[in-house]
């Protein structure tokens, strides 16, 4: 039997983190989890000399995420106190935790949701699983809710500690996290941009609350009273005086005083449209004058469409030709 050696990380460095990191060192492996993730004690429960750790770490807005490989059996135990959720999707392998008196092994069907309020344990990770491990500051994930209710929490949300990971709306959650994790590994990704990466954000955690298990699930699946006709309006006349600014539903419906499902509800009942929807169009309006004042030889509809939050250039070009009856192309060529 290969003997229990303990490590501990306290996370007091903190280092700049780049996208790959992987160490056959222990103590370098304690140190770098516990500034990407908590501080840690580590305990080595398979051979030493198979240790390895390969570790993605990316970030965006207030979510962590890191897609982990360990090469050997170890027992991971974190300090109590940590202010975020904290969501496990194996991808390979399985693991097993403790929480709130809980035993818990999480499988590539079922994950495992661990709220900020109590001590994490993990009682065995074995050599060779891949994990994506996802950390959400506590703060995003309240508001967040507290945003779609108009109602304040005094409490974390009390996930239930299973995330069944076969049902649909788990698996799209799963596919958006891995394309955000992809994408963020390229040093000129869109989603540097905050018209892309805020909303972005807000689908992702919003995800979460509306695809799990917590007091508040029946509440959020009831359907909202839509908001009066002057909300829809002052709502409208945010989007129209900045649509260049990093606009959510969520910051929207803080400003004009009603919760996100309220103000979801009124968009669809008096413009038949979600709020982000009527974004959309103010943007694809606004490229579309800037394209018709540009310089062809000093302009490209990539800049003018990334400007404006446009990732996907056939989406917009596609959509710029449904309302305008011309490709982006020939409105920027018209103009020069």
């Amino acid at each position: 039997m290969t003997r229990t050696r303990t490590r501990r990380g306290d996370g007091s460095q903190l280092a700049p983190l780049s996208t790959l990191f992987r160490t056959r060192s222990p103590e370098r492996a304690i140190q770098r989890c516990s500034v990407s993730f908590y501080p840690h004690r580590l305990e080595l429960l398979g051979r030493a000399h198979s240790f390895e750790l390969i570790e993605r770490v990316t970030r965006v807005g207030p979510i962590t995420l890191g897609d982990i490989i360990l090469e050997t059996d170890v027992r991971i135990i974190f300090d109590e106190s940590r202010p975020c959720y904290h969501v496990c999707v194996p991808l390979r392998g399985w693991v097993q935790t403790r929480h709130r008196g809980q035993e818990l092994t999480s499988t590539p069907t079922l994950g495992s949701i661990y709220r900020p309020d109590e001590q994490i344990t993990v009682t065995r990770w074995p050599g060779g699983s891949r994990h994506l491990q996802v950390k959400i500051d506590q703060l995003a994930v309240d508001r967040a809710l507290e945003t779609l209710l108009f109602g304040a929490l005094d409490s974390p949300v009390a996930f239930g500690a299973a995330l069944p990971l076969q049902a649909r709306a788990a698996q799209d959650w799963v596919r958006l996290l891995l394309m955000v994790h992809r994408q963020l590994e390229c040093p000129d990704n869109l989603l540097q941009h905050s018209l892309v990466w805020d909303p972005l954000v807000e689908s992702l955690i919003h995800g979460l609350l509306l695809m799990t298990e917590h007091p508040y699930s029946q509440e959020l699946a009831a359907p909202a009273a839509p908001g009066r006709p002057g909300v829809i309006r002052d709502a409208m006349d945010i989007i129209d005086a900045g649509p260049h600014l990093p606009l959510t539903t969520s910051t929207l419906a803080r400003q004009c005083h009603v919760s996100v499902r309220t103000l979801q509800a009124g968009f669809r009942r008096h413009l038949g449209m979600s709020p982000t929807a009527y974004l959309r169009v103010v943007r694809l309006q606004r490229a579309h004058r800037d394209l018709r004042s540009a310089d062809a030889d000093h302009s490209s509809v990539a800049s003018i469409a990334h400007r404006w939050g446009f990732t996907h250039l056939g989406r917009f070009a596609a959509a710029h030709k449904q309302m305008f009856g011309e490709t982006p192309l020939q409105t920027l060529r018209a103009a020069s």
